[in-house]
C-alpha cells in the first residue's frame, strides 16, 4: 500500500477509509493467524478478525443510514492519520505473543480514534461533527471491550 497522504475531501471519504481499514485489518489478523501456532494467540487473532469484520459492516450500515447531505459535506482540509504508517510497520512475523497482538490492535484502535476526533475538529457542520464524535466514541467503546475480552482470554 502506498504511503501517500489520503485525500479526504468529504465526510463520506473518511467513512469509506474507515470501512476499507477495517477490511485491511481483518486480512492482517487472518495472515498473522496463519503464521502462528500458539493456541491462545490464534484465538485472539480469530477474535480480532471477526471483530474487524463486524466493525466494517457496522460502518457500512452507518454510512448507508446517514443522510446524503451530511456525507457530502466538505472538509476544509484532511485530518491526519498515522494508520498507513502503522500498517506498513506492522511486521507480520511468526509467533507473535499475546502481548504483541494486543499492542498492535491497540495501536490501530488509537489511530482510528485520532482520525475521527481530528475530523470532528475540522468539520464545520454540527451534524457532521456529531457523526465523527459518535464514531470516535464507538471506537473507544470497542477498544475497552477488546481489552476486557483479551484479559478474559488470558485467564483461560
Amino acid at each position: 500500500m502506498d504511503q501517500q497522504m489520503h485525500n479526504f475531501e468529504q465526510v463520506k471519504d473518511v467513512l469509506d477509509y474507515g470501512i476499507q481499514l477495517h477490511s485491511q485489518l481483518t486480512e492482517l489478523y487472518d495472515s498473522l493467524n496463519q503464521q502462528n501456532d500458539q493456541a491462545r494467540v490464534k484465538m485472539l487473532l480469530d477474535y480480532l478478525s471477526r471483530h474487524e469484520k463486524n466493525r466494517e459492516q457496522a460502518m457500512q450500515r452507518f454510512e448507508d443510514g446517514s443522510r446524503k447531505s451530511i456525507l457530502n459535506f466538505w472538509l476544509q482540509y484532511s485530518p491526519g492519520s498515522n494508520v498507513e504508517q502503522l500498517l506498513k510497520n506492522c511486521a507480520v512475523r511468526p509467533n507473535m505473543s499475546v502481548d504483541d497482538v494486543i499492542k498492535t490492535a491497540m495501536a490501530f484502535d488509537n489511530a482510528l480514534i485520532e482520525l475521527y476526533k481530528g475530523a470532528a475538529i475540522i468539520v464545520d457542520d454540527p451534524h457532521a461533527k456529531e457523526v465523527f464524535a459518535n464514531l470516535a466514541e464507538m471506537e473507544e467503546q470497542e477498544k475497552h471491550r477488546f481489552v476486557r475480552d483479551a484479559e478474559w482470554m488470558d485467564d483461560l
